[in-house]
This record gives structure tokens, sequence and C-alpha cells, in this order.
């Protein structure tokens, strides 16, 4: 997807520096045609299970972005009110949304009974309870899965650890049995799937074939349940650091989809990162070089408001100067113009010095960047561009100030 030619730095067949030219700094560009390659992946791995993608709304939640998605085919994994607005906003209907969340409210529950989605994943035996006792209120009926949490370590940062007991999510295999056992004959609500996801940014596949295997073990050993299918989950990882370390897409077929097809079971895929993540890149101008006797840096007008992961967790990005001129590489800090030390995108990289004026691009930016960004230190979150048919397409103007600060009335106080 990017690649440098004739030392300029190209995003498909666009130079970077000529996108930039005329527009605001920073912003997000996107690849839907990577997307579709990453897609592409996704269903030849599965081919021969019947499979649904549901993409997680949380890795990108550019309304043109998940209307593309759909128009694909692709379904959506929503864990929020306000996921599920934009969901209904783009066109999902209620048998493309898989609805996820350990916190939902008495009111959105209420609303799922009425809506009806695909899954209804069901993060506790407390929210269970509440769950039945609007269905009895109501004398409304619903399917759930239950998010089961099979202890598993997904070798993968602490943040983004979800499948390990100490964990908030899900529920640990024996309560899950015992809730299968207690709603089994349950006028209002049916358990028919079970959920998992142990975390995101996987690169081994030996998590998953422990997960896989404990809850296969685990339908086996219930005497009785209306299990029809599974969820998955996903946190497929991506090669964040270009050093040719990608989702073992072949070890996985070999290893996982063997022990997938012994379920017999319908499956549902929880994908974001995977589909979204390398098909987005964060372009910045380079402000200052600053060079002190200790420490070389490259001031840029991105920030961490703008792409927090590297402040957050340390997340990785590679980073490229979109004109490459030659000189010599050296180590830089990477830096942003917030007030706050934590403010970088990268300590001590080894890399070519960009030209005062030109731009650098912050790469693998599409999942947990424009989602996660704010407007801390009142920055204004930046525009974001699509790269469609050849094209270069507006999917959201960068913020306005005025429009930021429109509930400020003078004199209300």
């Amino acid at each position: 997807m990017i690649k440098y030619n004739n030392d300029l730095l190209y995003v498909e067949d666009l130079s970077l520096k000529e996108i930039a030219k005329d527009k605001p700094t920073p912003f997000y560009v996107y690849s839907l045609q990577q997307m579709r390659r990453n897609i592409d992946i996704i269903n030849e791995t599965f081919e021969g299970l019947n499979f649904h993608i549901s993409f997680a709304a949380k890795a990108n939640n550019n309304l043109y972005i998940l209307e593309a998605l759909k128009d694909m085919g692709v379904g959506i994994d929503i864990v929020s009110k306000g996921e599920f607005e934009a969901a209904k906003r783009v066109g999902f209907t209620n048998e493309y949304v898989v609805v996820n969340g350990n916190a939902k409210s008495d009111a959105f529950l209420r609303e799922m009974l009425t809506y009806q989605p695909r899954g209804l994943n069901i993060d506790s035996p407390e929210e269970l309870e509440r769950l039945s006792e609007i269905c009895v209120q109501t004398e409304r009926g619903i399917k759930v899965a239950l998010r089961v949490n099979p202890d598993v370590d997904p070798i993968t940062h602490p943040y983004i650890s979800t499948g390990l007991k100490k964990n908030k999510f899900g529920m640990d295999l024996e309560t899950a049995a015992a809730v299968i056992k207690q709603y089994h004959s349950h006028p209002y609500i049916q358990i028919n799937g079970l959920h998992l996801h142990i975390g995101s940014q996987l690169l081994y596949i030996s998590p998953y074939e422990d997960a896989y295997s404990k809850v296969y073990d685990f339908i086996s050993s219930l005497e009785t349940h209306n299990l029809t299918y599974i969820n998955i989950g996903g946190g497929w990882g991506i090669d964040y650091h270009k050093q040719g370390q990608d989702f073992p897409v072949e070890e996985y077929k070999e290893k996982v989809i063997p022990i997938l097809k012994r379920f017999n079971m319908d499956l549902i895929l929880e994908m974001g990162r995977y589909i979204i993540g390398n098909a987005g890149i964060l372009v910045s101008k380079v402000e200052y070089i600053k060079r002190t006797p200790f420490k070389s840096f490259i001031v840029s007008d991105a920030s961490m408001a703008d792409l927090i992961r590297p402040s957050l967790y340390d997340g990785y990005h590679h980073i490229y100067p979109v004109t490459k001129d030659g000189e010599e590489e050296l180590p830089f800090d990477v830096v942003g113009p917030i007030c706050e030390t934590g403010d970088r995108f990268a300590e001590d990289r080894i890399m070519t010095t960009p030209i005062v004026g030109d731009y650098i691009a912050i790469c693998d930016t599409g999942a947990y960047g424009f989602a996660m960004s704010s407007n801390y230190n009142f920055t204004l979150r930046p525009a974001e561009y699509l790269i469609k048919d050849k094209g270069l397409v507006e999917i959201r103007p960068r913020e306005d100030f005025d429009e930021l600060v429109s509930y400020y009335k003078p004199e209300v106080l």
C-alpha cells in the first residue's frame, strides 16, 4: 500500500506530498483497496466454514468507512449506544449487528428486546439477571450469547489483554455452566451462543489453540444446552514494526481451523485492527528539527491528541519521511506540540532526517487512531480522507473551533 517512488512516498497510486500540499495537517488517509485485501485474506482463511465477519466499530467509527464495509457484506460489532446509533445511521439491519459491552444499561437492554440483534453478548450473570427481569416485565423474549473468559494469556500488551481471569470481561467457564443450566428452560431467554475474545494485537497462534480447545471441551461437558454458534472474537495482529511479522495466517489455518471445524457450529468473527489498521496513515508536518546536547527531536504538528497509542501503551508505529532526500540516518525522538512529556510517537528512532516544512507519514493508524483522538489542549481533531477508485474523498472535515465551543453562551452566567 505504501512505497517510495522517485524518493516520494506514495499510498496506493497517490503521492502523499501531493495530497498534503493544500490541506491542513495533520490528517488521516485510508485506503479502501487495502481494506478489501485484508477482508479477502479473512474470507479465504475461513473458506468452507459457515462464518460471518463483524467489524469492531471501536477500531474506527467513521460512518463512511462503516458504510463501505457494509457494502462489502461485513457486519458490525458495537460496544456502546453511540456505536449502535452509528450502525443504524449507515443502514446496518439487525441481522448484521452484534452487541457487546460490559455495562449495558436498563434502557439499552430494553431497546435490544425491540431491536433483536444478530448477537447480544451477555458479560455477566448480573447482566443476564437484569435482562431476565426486563423480559418478564415486558413479556418479550430474546436469544443471547454468554461471554466466557477461558483464562488464556494472549501474549500481548496488558492493556489490550481480555482473556485472563483477572480481566473485567466475561465469566469463567464454571460460572457459565451454571448460568446455562439455570436459564435452560427460561420462558423468555434462550442462550444459543458463546462469545470469547482473548485480546488484541495477537501475533502468536498458541493462545487461540488454548482458548478454543478449552471452550470446545467446555461445550462437550455440558449435559444439555441450546448452543448453535460461537463468536470467536478477533485480535489478529498487524506488522507495526515492518519486520515481516504479520499475523501467521497459514499457521492459523493449520492449527486453529481444525479446532473450529470440530465445533460444527456457525461462527461469528470480530475483526477490527486486521481490517483497518494497515489501511490508515496519519500525515503530519515537520515544524522543527530540534537538537540538544543530549537528544535530537523531530517536532511535528501531530500529537497524542491525534494518535494516543504510543503514549498510552507504548504502541509502535513506523514513521517515514514523505520525501526521502538521502540525508544521514540518526536517532530521533518524534514528538508533538501537546504540553506533556509523554506526547511522543517514537524515542531514539533511527530515521532519515526529514525536511523542515515537509511531512512525515505515521503508518498503520487506521485502527484506534482517530477513534481515540481528543481535544486535549483544545486540539482540533484532524480531517479524514479515503482513497477510493484512485481518487481522494474527504470523509470527515477537520474540526472547527467555533463548532467545538458552540455550547458557550456568555449570558448563561
